[in-house]
């Protein structure tokens, strides 16, 4: 469809979801990882366990925070062989991220589903 190609042709993705539970994470950066789009996030509570500060995006604190995180990150971009290097770095480490399916069989499938799938 259209969705992943048009986040597929972004240099970088923002997210400003904020969870008020701590329990939730932003289904946009998914979808932003799934396209290999790195993320520039505001930081809350649970965020870390989806958007790895330094590794495959940025965790800012504020507008400060997220306008010092995009020109650090697009300073010479496209231009600039540097610029290039640290972007193509996020998205190889989230081309190596653990995949949904497979998170699920390793973390979740026994504890919801247990061994009813196996009785079939």
């Amino acid at each position: 469809g259209d969705y992943p190609t048009l986040l597929g042709c972004a240099t970088l993705g923002v997210s400003l979801h904020t969870s008020t539970s701590g329990l939730d994470l932003p289904m946009k950066v998914l979808d932003m990882f799934g396209c290999q789009v790195p993320v520039c996030a505001i930081g809350f509570d649970c965020l870390d366990e989806l958007v790895k500060d330094g590794v495959n995006g940025r965790v800012f604190e504020d507008a400060g925070g997220l306008a010092d995180d995009l020109f650090d990150l697009l300073k010479g971009y496209p231009g600039e062989e540097e610029a290039m290097r640290r972007l193509e770095m996020y998205r190889r480490n989230i081309r190596g991220m653990t995949r949904w399916k497979e998170n699920w069989e390793e973390c979740a499938r026994h504890l919801i589903v247990g061994d009813w799938d196996d009785r079939r």
